[in-house]
């Protein structure tokens, strides 16, 4: 597994706090035989490929590997791969989760670096129309986790499927049948918006 990840040219690619070189070496740690050393890489993938629920470059390069890595029935805690899959498809660009708070600051500096807002989120709207393309190829890896034994799990999967309205012929029924067994009331509200957005949505 992980042949072609020195192919990428992650010195040349940011995620949340910079440059993505590290990446390699987190996503190479997932396999390692030392359970702290695994749970050590997965949060720093957490914290540089989903920061705050915000997706970068280097998260749509990561996702064919991390769904490499979730086809092997044999890589350790596959479920929190998942998690971390899901969180990454449900994720929005730095500019969409921040700016409402304070919409004319972020004008004024990103007017000094010569861009306007609109550019910017429809540049970020790009970004994260390519990472849900890349979860979409493998989003039947994640439907099965629809069924894990953590709620959080759950919802972040629920959440993720309902962005791919192509597959919803495949996607509503697993979510329906999950609804009907579902207990805890953060993952059925995922399930349910997810739904709703399937629903909805045209096919593309």
């Amino acid at each position: 597994m992980l042949n072609d990840l020195d192919a990428v040219p992650w010195q040349s690619v940011r995620h949340a706090f910079g440059e993505a070189s590290e990446v390699r070496r987190m996503l190479r740690e997932l396999l390692s035989s030392n359970r702290e050393l695994r749970q050590s890489a997965l949060k720093e993938l957490f914290a540089c490929l989903v920061h705050q629920g915000t997706v970068s470059e280097a998260s749509a390069l990561a996702v064919p590997f991390l769904f490499e890595l979730l086809a092997e029935p044999s890589t350790p805690e596959r479920n929190w791969l998942a998690f971390l899959l899901a969180s990454i498809g449900d994720g929005k660009g730095y500019l969409r989760a921040h700016t409402s708070l304070d919409e004319q600051s972020w004008r004024r500096v990103l007017a000094e670096r010569g861009t306007t807002l609109e550019a910017e989120l429809e540049r970020e709207d790009e970004l994260v129309r390519r990472v849900r393309l890349e979860v979409g190829r493998g989003v039947h890896l994640l439907a099965p986790h629809l069924n894990d034994s953590q709620s959080e799990i759950r919802a972040a999967v629920a959440r993720a499927v309902g962005h791919h309205p192509t597959r919803a012929a495949e996607l509503i029924p697993l979510l329906k049948a999950a609804e009907t067994r579902e207990t805890a009331a953060d993952a059925k509200d995922a399930i349910r918006l997810s739904l709703a957005r399937l629903r909805a949505a045209p096919s593309e």
